[in-house]
């Protein structure tokens, strides 16, 4: 806010907006914009703060590289952080500082990008390459294995020409069948629905509740029959025959990298997708009724437009399914289907968002305040309620002010993180950090940010390293485990609305909140051959927990305190204001910035 008189102006920054990398300049940004600014947050206050450094908590040791993925959640009853590197899979302890492996005896993983989800009280893991199931138990005994997949009871009521009612699909994941036949009363020989079996894994004598031995049944594999030594007596439903095939379709759940819950108005189905197709899969409903991570029956697929483009991001949005490809978009929502055969079952329905717009980064699709949010050419798109209903207009594009940054990044790398808790959005690639404060709808870009992915457990907020450690992220670390922050806030060209007049700046006037370790160098650049007047400010409050004694502060009083700043600049037309910070001790939170500036006469050629 700028207070002018014929003679005398005051600009008023009392609120700060972030950046603004406006592509007609700096010279028409508001004041409390920034036109250049790395290093530095807007609290949900409105304040300027430097950001928070960071130290590793878990140092890399019996795996090397980066961390491919990171989870923390409940696992078999237990609060569990779980990360994926080096080809193993990790539990982490934050109390104890601890790794160790939870990878079942000779099992392999792949060292590969991984995406992690809770589903009824276990942990399930995709990466592209493997589908595994962690139930909360250690190795040796215990640990993480590959799903073996549900057995479907894919018919019922089976009479001995192998004739009956179809119940449930059979399931990608496995070759394992299971069937209930109703014996006659006459026959010993039972055809089952298919032929050239693998295995008869078991005969089960449901009435009297136990398994049959090998000596009373013979089977023909080629002939897919079972043959029982005695004919059964008459009955419905009484024995259940298991069976394997030797063809299933694994390969194609495992594929898959990222996952969404969604069944209409409930989140019980988990749809599975980013194999660089169009196709999503979706879990089933066992015979029990309950739902199931371990069961994609063959029907349950989700075709998203042309084969040529591919599924990048699901996420649910209400009672509908936002889907999101890297060209376009479609909403999902849950109905039935009629089959020939008289059966009902569940359907999803596709409709057409947009064919203009999409998403770039696999499994980045974020929702924010309840409006998902995608990355699409170098930009963030806001996808509104009404977008995947009946409207297709209601995507905006809300990044404008951080384009210059966002357009040298590589989107389709980016990983996107939402730090619920502080109201920051984070968009994260090549040791850069562009970040929405939705709290206050301000932009703010973080360098030498080196964090691969963000996860908040216990009310803290964590990140992986590139290297393959674990940091922890807070305003109690002055300098990234020993690096320091270098940090820059500049204003953009300020003429005052009198870009044909000489000014005087008379005085600048800082008030900082006191905290321990308090320091900012402020500075006023004009456009006389670039002259630069700068000056080191503290706030620093006493505390003997948090000392450097070389940098000691006798300030008590917790007041917010202002500091004036008494060097003139002369002749000026254009002034700009910046706060800098380049050490590994420091910290900083500007509540407010007042310069005052006398008028001169009109500029000369």
């Amino acid at each position: 806010m700028i207070h002018n008189n014929r003679d005398l102006s005051i600009l008023r920054i009392n609120r700060w907006l972030g950046i603004n990398e406006n592509p007609d300049g700096d010279t028409q940004l508001r004041a409390g914009e920034a036109a250049e600014m790395r290093n530095f947050r807007i609290t949900q206050e409105g304040n300027l703060q430097l950001r928070p450094g960071m130290r590793a908590v878990q140092k890399s040791r019996a795996w090397s590289g980066e961390i491919r993925g990171i989870w923390h959640g409940r696992v078999g009853g237990e609060s569990s952080c779980v990360f994926a590197a080096g080809g193993a899979l990790w539990l982490y302890d934050f109390d104890e500082g601890e790794a160790k492996g939870i990878l079942a005896p000779d099992i392999e993983l792949t060292d590969a990008p991984t995406t992690f989800f809770g589903f009824s009280d276990k942990l399930y893991i995709l990466n592209g390459h493997e589908y595994l199931e962690w139930d909360g138990s250690l190795p040796p005994e215990g640990g993480a294995v590959p799903v073996e997949g549900y057995r479907p009871l894919i018919q019922v009521a089976t009479s001995p020409d192998g004739g009956g009612t179809q119940l449930e699909q059979i399931n990608k994941l496995t070759g394992q069948r299971r069937l209930h036949i109703s014996p006659d009363g006459a026959a010993r020989v039972f055809r089952l629905p298919e032929r050239g079996l693998k295995s008869i894994d078991y005969v089960r004598d449901l009435a009297q509740g136990r398994d049959l031995a090998q000596a009373e049944f013979t089977h023909n594999l080629p002939n897919g029959t079972v043959s029982f030594n005695t004919v059964p007596v008459r009955g419905v439903n009484t024995f259940e025959i298991g069976y394997s095939v030797t063809v299933n379709f694994r390969a194609q759940v495992e594929a898959m990298r990222f996952c969404e819950f969604f069944n209409g108005g409930q989140d019980n189905r988990v749809f599975i997708y980013g194999d660089g197709t169009n196709k999503a899969f979706y879990t089933g409903i066992g015979s029990d009724g309950a739902p199931r991570a371990d069961y994609f029956p063959d029907l349950n697929e989700l075709d998203a437009g042309a084969a040529n483009t591919p599924i990048t991001g699901l996420i649910r949005h209400n009672d509908h399914l936002a889907v999101f490809k890297s060209d376009s978009a479609y909403s999902v929502r849950h109905g039935t289907v009629n089959l020939e055969d008289g059966r009902v079952i569940p359907a999803f329905y596709l409709n057409t968002v947009n064919r203009a717009i999409g998403n770039l980064a696999y499994g980045q699709v974020e929702l924010i305040q309840n409006s998902p949010r995608t990355l699409f050419a170098s930009a963030v798109y806001e996808w509104t309620s009404g977008a995947f209903t009946d409207d297709e207009r209601q995507s905006r594009l809300i990044s404008r002010r951080a384009h210059a940054t966002l357009s040298k990044m590589n989107l389709a790398e980016a990983t996107t993180f939402d730090d619920n808790e502080q109201q920051e959005y984070y968009i994260i690639e090549g040791g850069a950090a562009v970040i929405h404060s939705y709290a206050t709808d301000t932009w703010f870009v973080y360098r030498d940010f080196d964090v691969t992915h963000m996860l908040r457990a216990g009310g803290r907020l964590y990140g992986t390293t590139k290297g393959g450690d674990i940091v922890h992220i807070s305003r109690r670390y002055y300098n990234d485990d020993g690096r320091a922050i270098n940090a820059l806030w500049r204003s953009g060209a300020m003429s005052f609305d009198r870009d044909w007049q000489r000014k005087y700046i008379s005085r600048l006037f800082v008030t900082m909140k006191p905290e321990p370790r308090s320091s900012i160098t402020a500075a006023i650049r004009t456009n006389r051959n670039g002259e630069t007047i700068t000056r080191a400010i503290s706030q620093g409050l006493a505390t003997f927990s948090d000392a450097i004694f070389r940098h000691w502060s006798f300030g008590v009083y917790r007041q917010p305190q202002t500091r004036r700043f008494r060097k003139k600049a002369k002749k000026l037309t254009f002034m700009q204001l910046a706060f800098e910070s380049s050490t590994d001790w420091s910290t900083a939170t500007i509540l407010a910035a007042n310069v005052r500036l006398m008028y001169a006469g009109d500029v000369r050629g």
